[in-house]
């Protein structure tokens, strides 16, 4: 494996973003979930919220205010800096709104994590609002990049990975991936569930040694 090229998104990857959407729930609604609660990747049904609620609690979450001030997730830093000194190379792959690009930048810089650039993905067929400067990629823009590993959380962008690439995947254990949509046999062979961070940092070490292991 030559200069990996990691593939990392950044909500419930990079930072703590549930825990944050509880607390904005508790507070808008007077309702307090636990993080394992959150069964599905779809909030609405997950907080039970109405079309209303949901609509406001989408408007809150991807607030500057609030994005802000959402924790790295645990042991991400230290990977992250290790890997940049062995000359790993990431890029951040968002589903966020192209809106957010100046707090995705400033979070970035503020907990001075190590990257080569931002792309924001259409991963969800959301309806965003054009960006100046910010170009808002489909999927499968992403294909070809030449990513070595991907690092995500989302179901749909998984399922999505799994049928149009051949990118390994590290899957942060959520609960709302823990039931995936597809066959057994493509996330044996292309999944790797990891539960933090240095198990991601391990699944790198395996795809490394295994590229330049003899045949």
């Amino acid at each position: 494996m030559k200069t990996p090229l990691v593939y990392i998104d950044f909500d419930d990857v990079l930072c703590q973003t549930a825990h944050t959407f509880i607390d904005v729930v508790e507070r808008e609604f007077g309702r307090r979930y636990a993080f394992e609660d959150i069964r599905f990747f779809n909030l609405e049904k997950s907080f039970h919220l109405t079309p209303q609620e949901y609509d406001t609690l989408m408007a809150l979450i991807h607030d500057p205010g609030v994005l802000r001030i959402m924790p790295p997730m645990p042991g991400v830093l230290d990977v992250l800096n290790n890997w940049q000194t062995r000359g790993v190379r990431t890029i951040i792959v968002t589903g966020r709104p192209p809106a957010t690009e100046p707090v995705c930048h400033e979070w970035l810089e503020q907990h001075r994590v190590p990257y080569e650039r931002v792309v924001f993905v259409d991963k969800y067929s959301r309806d965003h609002a054009d960006h100046p400067n910010v170009q808002l990629l489909s999927p499968h823009d992403i294909k070809d990049m030449g990513f070595s590993m991907a690092v995500e959380d989302a179901p749909a962008m998984v399922q999505f990975l799994v049928e149009h690439t051949a990118i390994p995947i590290a899957l942060l254990d959520r609960p709302w991936n823990r039931e995936l949509g597809f066959s057994h046999e493509a996330m044996a062979a292309q999944i790797t569930r990891c539960h933090d961070w240095p198990a991601v940092a391990e699944h790198l070490s395996e795809l490394a040694q295994c590229s330049v292991s003899p045949p």
